[in-house]
């Protein structure tokens, strides 16, 4: 068993006390609030034992999601999530071949910055984003059609706790309160533990944001 190496936990380490600065900041400041919800269609680089060619499956995302204002155009979005992101592979163990499915369930914290590309005070406006989300790992699985494995977590186990990756956005403001985000995200870490082996998940996410008031300029 290996773990996500030393410089890895460095890059961890600095991205939660950056995120506990980003919080205190937030709480200090006028912020807007709401909710997520989401669909997401993952697929990952994936080698585990006998089981490869990963390809598309569908998951989910909910939670909380709280912006910032820093200019007209600049923001700062910070999220609490409950994320599933599932993928098919096939696993060939002489002549047998058996379609698996393989998942992994995570309480994420996406922080992104981003950009209105046409802040008027219209009711309809464009933005981007991009930025870094953190993973705690609670629960990984593999099944089939005869079996469900469920995956051990933690340093010394089949999976790591943590994980850790990259987002970017995109989408449309509607009448200062909903937003309509495209997502991609791509994952820095690799999640399993046996030397040799590969998963990284890819994972492009389509979510619906409401915030609980409506949108101001702030300067």
């Amino acid at each position: 068993m290996i773990d996500i190496g030393t410089r890895s936990k460095k890059l961890l380490y600095k991205g939660v006390i950056s995120l506990l600065f980003l919080v205190s900041f937030m709480a200090h400041s006028q912020f807007y609030h709401g909710i997520e919800l989401g669909a997401n269609m993952n697929n990952a680089d994936f080698m585990v034992g006998e089981s490869t060619e990963p390809s598309n499956a569908f998951g989910f995302h909910v939670g909380y999601l709280a912006e910032r204002d820093l200019s007209d155009n600049l923001f700062l979005r910070l999220g609490f999530n409950f994320t599933r992101r599932e993928f098919n592979a096939i696993s060939r163990r002489g002549i047998n071949t058996l379609e698996e499915k393989w998942g992994i369930d995570a309480v994420e914290i996406p922080v992104s910055l981003g950009y209105y590309l046409n802040w008027n005070r219209r009711n309809f406006q464009f933005f981007v984003d991009a930025g870094i989300n953190l993973g705690y790992n609670n629960r990984a699985f593999t099944k089939n059609d005869e079996e469900t494995i469920r995956l051990d977590i933690g340093s010394d186990a089949d999976v790591n706790r943590f994980s850790f990756g990259a987002n970017v956005g995109a989408g449309l403001l509607i009448k200062k309160r909903m937003k309509v985000r495209l997502n991609y995200y791509n994952s820095l870490s690799n999640i399993i533990t046996t030397e040799g082996n590969i998963w990284k998940n890819k994972t492009i996410g389509i979510s619906l944001n409401y915030f609980l008031k409506e949108r101001q300029l702030v300067y």
